[in-house]
């Protein structure tokens, strides 16, 4: 029975050893890693300040760019809205449709070059 209980405790001692032998690995391991991590630590700032700085002039670029859509849906929309109103006019005075129509044309693009004018001031 003694011999049985002291084979049971040497193989406890061995697997203590065991265990000690990886955790003092794993701790040596840990420690190189964190130096090494110490060593790039500013590095990964300034690729995540770099990063951060890409991702706000995109969206600046997005906001941007939806501006402009907003702007030429808004022209498109004022030109289908000028060519419907001539054509209901035209379509009101039948008989002068060729003196409405240039007069209709000339105040378009007097208004238009009026709207282009107004837009280079601001």
């Amino acid at each position: 029975m003694y011999l049985f209980i002291a084979i049971i405790l040497i193989a406890e001692l061995i697997i203590a050893t065991n265990l000690v032998c990886l955790i003092i690995k794993a701790d040596k391991k840990v420690l190189a890693l964190s130096d090494k991590l110490t060593d790039v630590r500013p590095k990964i700032k300034d690729g995540l300040k770099s990063a951060k700085d890409a991702v706000a002039k995109l969206v600046e670029g997005v906001h941007k760019l939806s501006c402009y859509a907003e702007k030429k849906k808004q022209q498109y929309t004022m030109s289908i809205i000028k060519t419907v109103l001539i054509y209901a006019l035209l379509i009101m005075l039948k008989g002068k449709s060729k003196k409405c129509l240039s007069a209709m044309q000339l105040a378009v693009v007097l208004k238009d070059c009026w709207d282009r004018g107004a837009a280079c001031n601001l």
